[in-house]
């Protein structure tokens, strides 16, 4: 059996522009493509979409102070976003063992035109990520994709859940957009049945359903919104949580593993402890349909990544530190490459070495590579 030290539980790689040319024929035209702007490459997610720059999702070999001084694209972006064997060179240098690859324009699936191009994107993707981890499997752990529970009357989902099965790939990535399906609608429950059913995890990452929900334009382009996004985007990750759990999904569920990704854990033991107090005070006239605590559920059945987070690691007995992992994050603007290794020896200063073992190895190592 493979020997870890340090497993990054959720870092991302950058689609290769070819990556859509063989979806069918008939669906080409609509399609997510590469473009080539002033500011950089883009994709375009759908005909008339707002080109979305590749740009801080490749800073991979660019100074921090100089991050997005000059346009990014795939010609000179580091090579470790799409190739395997040139990811494995950046893995050595960061001192990283395995890394889970989590996608790149893929987190935007719900982009695209509709439905039928959603499920063929997504599966031409689980096919490139299930032969990009095969170059080292012991090391890559691939993440695939579905497309949005609504799609096709929730038969999408399922379907491309299936084949990311079949490929190997361990986790699905879950698309969803503002104004769609909740994770706990009675709809969704094939799909959880199945997840539950083949034994494949389900990511929840970041930017799932954004947070501006009904912002103007206008506020939005005012100074300090987009900062006020990137710092309470974590928050956004407990209406999930909470939807979840209070939902009864995980109790209809019991076997079914769901990962919070990329949000950080310093929130969570306050949101546990009040979603303890609502199950007791509050859950009797409310109707919830749960039975045991919700902090007991997500200590069983969720996992939580982050990358520097002091305040949650202080706090880990309070949701539990095997549901908790650590994470790089590279290529992104927030990863800790190429300085994992002092990173995490910094962050986790005093920290008991069983419990840091936990968190930068073990619990990832056993969701994903064991």
């Amino acid at each position: 059996m493979q020997s870890y030290s340090i497993v990054s539980a959720d870092s991302h790689i950058n689609e290769p522009p070819e990556l859509f040319r063989d979806v069918p024929k008939a669906l080409q035209e609509l399609a997510p493509k590469v473009i080539s702007t002033p500011k950089g490459d883009a994709w375009l997610m759908a005909p008339g979409a707002v080109p979305r720059l590749v740009s801080s999702s490749a800073v991979a070999g660019r100074k921090k102070s100089a991050y997005l001084d000059k346009p990014v694209t795939y010609a000179e972006m580091s090579r470790g976003s799409f190739d395997p064997e040139a990811r494995i060179k950046d893995m050595e240098i960061d001192q990283v063992d395995a890394e889970v690859l989590y996608p790149g324009i893929m987190r935007y699936l719900e982009r695209c035109a509709n439905a039928d191009v959603r499920l063929a994107c997504a599966k031409a993707y689980n096919e490139w990520m299930a032969g990009f981890c095969k170059f080292n499997p012991a090391r890559l752990g691939g993440i695939g994709v579905v497309p949005m529970l609504e799609d096709h009357d929730g038969k999408a989902v399922i379907e491309a859940l299936r084949q990311a099965a079949k490929l190997g790939l361990r986790s699905v990535f879950l698309s969803q957009k503002d104004g769609g399906m909740s994770l706990h609608h009675p709809s969704a429950e094939p799909f959880w049945a199945e997840a539950e059913a083949l034994g494949v995890s389900v990511a929840v990452h970041i930017y799932t359903m954004p947070f501006y929900r009904g912002m103007s334009k206008e506020t939005m382009a005012l100074p300090g919104t987009q900062e006020m996004g990137a710092s309470m985007v974590s928050l956004a990750l407990g209406e999930h949580v909470g939807l979840m759990i209070f939902g009864g999904v995980f109790m209809r569920h019991p076997k079914l593993k769901v990962v919070f990704a990329e949000g950080g854990i310093g929130w969570i033991p306050s949101l546990l402890e009040r979603m303890d107090h609502v199950f007791h005070v509050h859950r009797p006239y409310m109707g919830s349909p749960i039975t045991e605590l919700p902090s007991e559920t997500f200590r069983k059945q969720c996992y939580a990544t982050f990358q520097n987070d002091r305040a949650g690691i202080r706090l880990r007995d309070m949701m539990g530190v095997e549901t908790l992992m650590w994470a790089s994050d590279y290529p992104h603007t927030d990863m800790t490459w190429p300085d994992s290794k002092k990173i995490i020896d910094e962050t986790f200063a005093g920290v008991p070495e069983a419990d840091k073992r936990m968190m930068i190895c073990d619990n990832a190592a056993k969701l994903y590579f064991q």
